[in-house]
């Protein structure tokens, strides 16, 4: 019985998902949640992404073997937003089922979608991400939902098999 992926792009301000069965895509959006506090926020994303979980458990009758989650290893402004990130990723892990949780680095799964790196502006990034899930998927989506497809198909597709990926048991 194959399983399912869910796929991450964590920040303070949103979280991208993707949900794939296999290498297919199932469902996709972001969590934006209004709260003033990062702190809250994140325990707004966790919760808002442990039900949509739970419904694609139910409506799939298959259980999430693998989350994947862009590993950020570019300090933000200051490490002040690193160490909020950081807070708020293992708020959201904290919460969600799965058997295993990978990580993907940024440069990995951008090199596989083959963005040019003659613009290196987040402008750029995240245009680029935007235009290869309206190309690849037939879909249209705001940055970090698009960010979240990109992963979790880079990690179905090549990256669980052959990634040397950064990945520990849940």
């Amino acid at each position: 019985m194959s399983s399912l992926t869910l796929s991450l792009d964590v920040s303070t301000t949103g979280t991208g998902w993707a949900i794939f069965d296999g290498s297919t895509l199932i469902q996709s959006g972001a969590s934006k949640p209004k709260q003033k506090s990062f702190y809250e926020r994140a325990k707004s994303m966790a919760s808002e992404l442990k039900t949509i979980q739970l419904r694609a458990i139910q409506k799939h009758d298959k259980p999430f073997e693998d989350i994947v989650i862009e590993q950020n290893t570019v300090l933000g402004p200051n490490q002040q937003s690193s160490i909020k990130i950081g807070i708020a990723t293992g708020i959201i892990l904290g919460r969600l089922l799965a058997e295993e949780i990978y990580f993907v680095n940024v440069s990995t799964w951008r090199k596989y979608w083959k963005f040019s790196y003659k613009d290196r502006s987040k402008k750029s990034m995240k245009k680029q991400a935007i235009n290869a899930v309206a190309a690849e998927f037939n879909k249209q989506v705001k940055d970090d939902e698009a960010d979240a497809i990109l992963i979790g198909s880079y990690f179905t597709n090549l990256g669980k098999d052959f990634g040397d990926l950064e990945s520990h048991k849940n």
